[in-house]
């Protein structure tokens, strides 16, 4: 499976500077891969993006993705 990952995403994944929440990021981008299908669909003009929650240090986190033809966008 491909992984590609948006501008914006890069820009935001760059600024983290704390290796426990990277490692929180790197985590459950591996459980996304490993089941794609494990987050939540939105809805209405969103509906084709999926949103999965994962904890860093506490706080909750979304990683808003979508999955098609075998690869994976990060939005």
């Amino acid at each position: 499976m491909k992984i590609f990952e948006t501008r914006k995403f890069r820009q935001l994944r760059k600024k983290i500077r704390d290796d426990r929440e990277k490692q929180a990021l790197k985590r459950a981008i591996l459980e996304i891969v490993q089941n794609p299908l494990a987050g939540k669909k939105l809805k209405g003009e969103f509906k084709e993006f999926r949103s999965f929650r994962y904890f860093s240090r506490g706080q909750e986190r979304r990683l808003i993705y979508k999955y098609e033809n075998q690869a994976l966008y990060l939005i």
